[in-house]
């Protein structure tokens, strides 16, 4: 009976040091998801408040606000991020320009 305990022990701890550490975990992933929701809503308000800006961009320079389709009611779907020429490839670009005007000298 004494010759179980000594097995139980340790066993035990080890199993109490695994359900700690897959506690402290799950903590964690709850913190970041709960940050990544708060930045997910800030990103979403941004968005809107932007799309407001754009609709009354577009009124102001048609004149007439039927002349352009603003898109307003669509939804979140028809927003398209497109990716832009990175700083890098714009640097290259305008040292490549400036080199061929020196060149053309």
């Amino acid at each position: 009976m004494a010759a179980w305990i000594w097995v139980l022990i340790p066993l035990v701890a080890i199993i109490g040091g695994f359900i700690i550490e897959y506690q402290k975990n799950k903590m964690s992933m709850m913190n970041r998801s709960r940050q990544n929701e708060e930045e997910v809503e800030d990103l979403r308000k941004l968005v809107n408040a932007l799309k407001g800006r754009i609709e009354n961009l577009e009124a102001i320079a048609a004149g007439e606000p039927e002349e352009f389709s603003t898109g307003s009611g669509r939804g979140m779907e028809e927003i398209e991020i497109e990716e832009e020429p990175s700083i890098k490839e714009q640097n290259q670009q305008e040292v490549s320009n400036m080199a061929d005007k020196r060149r053309t000298k």
